[in-house]
């Protein structure tokens, strides 16, 4: 455990103390990050000299640290726009404040101060510090490769804009508990989330990828955009004219948006039947749909009901087309046998042949009932 000295004036001497009272009295450091290997330095002069230094040993890990570079499409700074704007998002994420956080060109780095070391000898305590780290860098959508790192090079905070809460001594239990949702909600929600290949048609492709990640994405503690990019991929790779890949990207942003503010209001993951009151083409209600996808699914709406309209207005002509044909007919046919029975009978007359409708129907070759519609003795 770790315990500072009570006459600390500062934020920066007592962040300062907290560093060297938890690095290796030596450490390799530097001011450009591929020569932060190459050198060692006195840890105390190294904290006030070099901008990059090497946090922890193979040995023993002091402190968890996290980088952030994106948010989507934007940079992690362009997204929270400073320090205290990432500050208030991670709180809220983690229920942890990090004992100091530093900006970067394009986002941020993070930490947290263990207080007990972890040795790289005591295997379990090494594989759940390992899954705590998996399951913050989900959680937070950091970058995966320096965020799995226990060891390494990270930026030196006293040399950078940073922010220190004096929060420090963390142990790892205090992370057990999103660490055991995130397990929880990646095992189950992953075996629900199903996708309706058929509704991969041209002009449905954006809303049905769209629902595909809403739904992949509801009920879960961890989940960052590029999972949700991945997701789509193999989404759109079914459809036989898949989107462009920046589309894709728009769309997993825009899904990932609304998990971070929890607004995901797919409650079940099949589609629910409609209502009478949906209108005669039986749309469901469109809610919570991002202004991109609401619009291409007002299109695609505006297009079916076209369609649909043409198809009656289609119907309805080939209906009375058909209709005028078998009047047509009909009126031809009796005229036909009208002429028959008239020239049957003119047969009979000179012949000097009685006649009946007998006689007619046997010389005009129509049954009685056609003969008796035109001819009445």
């Amino acid at each position: 455990m770790t315990k500072l000295l009570t006459t600390t004036i500062s934020d920066y001497d007592e962040l300062k103390e907290l560093l060297i009272k938890n690095l290796p009295a030596r450490i390799k450091a530097g001011n450009e990050k591929h020569l932060s290997n190459i050198y060692e330095y006195k840890t105390f002069k190294a904290l006030q000299s070099c901008k990059f230094i090497n946090f922890n040993t193979k040995e023993r890990i002091s402190w968890m640290i996290f980088d952030i570079d994106h948010v989507g499409e934007m940079t992690a700074l362009e997204y929270f726009k400073n320090i205290n704007g990432f500050s208030e998002y991670a709180i809220e994420k983690l229920g942890l404040e990090p004992t100091y956080i530093l900006q970067t060109q394009k986002g941020f780095h993070f930490a947290f101060h263990l207080k007990n070391h972890i040795y790289t000898y005591q295997q379990k305590a090494i594989e759940y510090l390992k899954a705590i780290k998996k399951a913050v860098t989900a959680l937070l959508g950091c970058d995966e490769n320096a965020s799995h790192r226990l060891n390494g090079i990270w930026r030196n905070p006293l040399l950078h804009d940073y922010y220190y809460s004096a929060q420090f001594n963390y142990e790892l239990k205090d992370f057990k508990d999103f660490l055991s949702k995130q397990k929880t909600s990646k095992c189950t929600v992953m075996q629900i989330v199903k996708l309706d290949k058929n509704s991969l048609t041209v002009g449905n492709r954006n809303k049905a990828l769209w629902e595909h990640a809403m739904r992949y994405a509801k009920g879960r503690t961890a989940l960052t955009s590029s999972e949700l990019v991945e997701i789509l991929i193999e989404a759109n790779a079914h459809s036989k004219e898949p989107l462009e890949i920046d589309e894709l990207h728009i769309i997993a942003s825009s899904a990932h948006k609304y998990w971070r503010e929890d607004k995901i209001a797919f409650g079940t993951l099949t589609q629910k039947e409609p209502s009478p009151n949906e209108g005669i083409m039986k749309f469901p209600k469109m809610a919570f749909l991002p202004l991109e996808v609401y619009e291409e699914e007002v299109k695609r709406r505006q297009q079916l009901s076209a369609q649909r309209t043409n198809e009656i207005k289609n119907q309805e002509q080939a209906k009375n087309q058909l209709e005028e044909a078998r009047l047509k007919s009909v009126q031809k046919r009796q005229e036909a046998n009208q002429k028959k029975v008239f020239d049957a009978i003119a047969y009979l007359e000179n012949e000097r042949l009685k006649i009946t409708i007998s006689a007619i129907s046997r010389v005009a070759k129509l049954d009685r009932r056609t003969v008796g519609k035109y001819y009445q003795p």
